[in-house]
């Protein structure tokens, strides 16, 4: 489906206040114009390609993953795939900076969609008031995820604040750019609570091991690994669906993929219902994963914290 396509799919519009950016990310935002998009995809290719034939520690740790989550491929394809990843997020890097500029809905125009009939639900759900927690993840382009949906809907983004005040305040811009709200990680839960009360789309990327978060273990490729499950918790707490929603690249276009979206039944046990949850969804991420493995970030420790033997 074609981005005109998308377009008809997308049945209402929620444009947000944007932040205000600092005048250097202004400029930056303005310079990254004149990067042609062709330009920086190739150039990002060429760039991860050579840091894929590097002996360093990300390349030797998404070889071990890679090998860990794949044990029916042998040596040669690991350290292809591992090559092929470093390729893709180089690709992806300088592609989301030199589309910094660029107006989002132009950018959706060339973009794929998966998964029509999900969206509408969404779309559907969204205007009565009903909220969705979307979880997707580090796969494909979750930046410009962000940037494409808060053009078409009415989008939140969970983001983690970083650590340096520019990188932050770049981050963030991108990441409202195209009308989204933001959120921290760290914020009231009843902020994310009353985004979707307000019937909005609550987006996260809870597929990282972060031990310092609510968690709980669940399968991943095979392997137990902590799992935020704060996403779940909230939909839980609110009575919200869940829905997977994912920007992948796929023969040297971006497709935006949409899975079902799920309300899980209320019980009594609130923890086993939000395991539930986030197992289901590990489970389609995992999924999709598989059909382009080059396309997340294996060189993150996903198994780092290991179950406690009680």
């Amino acid at each position: 489906m074609n981005g005109a396509a998308l377009s008809s799919a997308v049945l209402s519009s929620g444009q947000n206040k944007v932040e205000r950016r600092t005048p250097i990310v202004e400029r930056l935002f303005s310079l990254t114009r004149l990067l042609p998009l062709s330009f920086a995809w190739r150039l990002g290719a060429g760039l991860g390609d050579l840091v894929g034939h590097l002996p360093i520690r990300e390349v030797r740790r998404a070889r071990e993953h890679l090998t860990k989550a794949f044990p029916e491929h042998d040596a040669a394809w690991v350290r292809r795939t591992a090559r092929r990843v470093m390729r893709h997020f180089g690709r992806m890097m300088l592609t989301s900076l030199a589309t910094l500029g660029h107006d989002a809905c132009r950018l959706r125009r060339g973009v794929s969609l998966e998964g029509a009939d999900n969206l509408r639900e969404m779309m559907r759900a969204s205007r009565r008031g009903e909220g969705t927690v979307a979880v997707t993840g580090h796969f494909g382009n979750w930046e410009l995820l962000a940037r494409l949906g808060g053009s078409f809907m009415p989008l939140t983004v969970v983001g983690r604040r970083l650590r340096h005040p520019f990188a932050d305040a770049l981050v963030q811009a991108a990441r409202v750019a195209g009308g989204a709200r933001l959120l921290y990680q760290d914020a009231d839960i009843r902020s994310f609570i009353r985004e979707l009360r307000e019937g909005r789309i609550l987006a996260t990327l809870p597929d990282q091991d972060i031990e310092r978060l609510a968690h709980v273990f669940v399968p991943w490729f095979g392997h137990l690994a902590c799992t935020p499950s704060g996403p779940a918790m909230l939909a839980v707490l609110t009575g919200s669906a869940v829905q997977p929603a994912f920007l992948y690249a796929k023969a040297g276009r971006w497709v935006l993929h949409f899975g079902p979206r799920r309300h899980f039944p209320r019980s009594r046990d609130r923890e086993q219902t939000a395991r539930e949850i986030t197992a289901w969804l590990m489970a389609y991420h995992e999924a999709i994963v598989r059909r382009a493995p080059e396309q997340w970030v294996w060189w993150h420790k996903r198994w780092r914290t290991r179950p406690r033997l009680d």
